[in-house]
């Protein structure tokens, strides 16, 4: 078996301490890893080089072994020695970063970035594939009418989002490198088609999850009614004479059903009549909300001379 001398590799004497060969793996490691140096064969061996003699050294038991046994070290009850230039490597590179994997400082970026697609999270790589964190929600924005508020719709979406890599399934990682196609990251964009059911009683801004898609809904602005959570006002103009001697007035709900109210004598202009719960339907463990009809009294205009005698013979007796 070929010997490979560790110390060489990593470019400290057989004496350095354990701080030392730290330090020089730290160093080496940011030089040749394949994210600053993409497409170099040479230093992607390297790297991998780096990586089986710091596995050694950096372990009391193994190093002990290498320095009594040489190349044969292995066969003297090694307990996790490297293979095939790190394929199996088991190393905590929160250790040696400052926690969780981070290169804080490292000027060129993208380090720790390459460490977590590599070895995944926390820094640790284990034997075979490493299951991929979840990625976060993604959100997107579904207009609704009023009226589909009540009687609930359904959406059909195309959402683009990050899907897992056909060729390393997720993993990040092909043989004994990085995947070529997804550069490590374990997915890449892809257009699925989700169709949503959005409930009866969704007001504005309310949420609706699919799968791992959420679904924030506006309500679209409504000609004939003001939306205040899950109160609903409807604005009704009614003549001088209706507001004055009574009267009766037809409107339809946001669903098209036909609703009368009687209007008493003498309302005045922005009197307000309350119909309970015929508002936005209940949801989720909220109440159904009011609608609230609104009086807009219109004065008569174009006035002849009879009507406005009419009207000064009124102000007269009301003086």
């Amino acid at each position: 078996m070929e010997f490979k001398d560790y110390y060489k590799t990593l470019g400290v004497s057989k004496s350095a301490t354990e701080k030392d060969i730290k330090q020089a793996y730290r160093k080496l490691a940011r030089e040749n890893h394949p994210d600053v140096n993409s497409g170099d064969k040479g230093a992607e061996k390297k790297f991998q080089e780096i990586n089986e003699a710091y596995e050694v050294l950096s372990d009391a038991e193994n190093r002990k072994k290498y320095d009594q046994l040489g190349s044969q070290w292995r066969q003297g009850g090694a307990r996790r020695g490297p293979t095939g230039g790190g394929a199996n490597v088991e190393f905590d590179f929160s250790d040696l970063f400052g926690g969780g994997g981070a290169a804080g400082g490292d000027a060129g970026g993208g380090f720790s970035s390459f460490f977590e697609r590599f070895f995944g999270g926390g820094g640790r790589r284990q034997a075979g594939p490493q299951p991929q964190a979840q990625p976060p929600s993604q959100q997107v924005e579904v207009e609704v009418s009023l009226a589909e508020c009540y009687s609930g719709t359904t959406r059909h979406l195309e959402i683009t989002s990050p899907q897992p890599c056909p060729q390393c399934r997720g993993a990040g990682v092909a043989g004994n490198g990085i995947c070529p196609v997804c550069r490590g990251a374990g997915r890449q964009n892809g257009t699925r088609k989700l169709e949503v059911r959005i409930p009866v009683g969704v007001t504005q801004g309310s949420k609706v999850k699919a799968q791992d898609v959420v679904i924030l809904v506006n309500v679209k602005a409504d000609p004939d009614y003001e939306i205040k959570g899950r109160d609903l006002i409807r604005k009704v103009s009614v003549d001088l004479y209706g507001a004055v001697l009574g009267t009766e007035i037809k409107f339809k709900t946001p669903l098209g059903k036909e609703v009368s109210l009687k209007v008493p004598a003498e309302s005045q202009n922005g009197r307000s009549f309350r119909l309970s719960a015929q508002g936005l339907p209940a949801a989720a463990g909220k109440q159904a909300g009011d609608l609230y009809v609104k009086l807009e009294v219109t004065l008569p205009t174009k006035l002849t001379d009879r009507e406005k005698e009419l009207f000064q013979e009124l102000a007269r007796l009301r003086a």
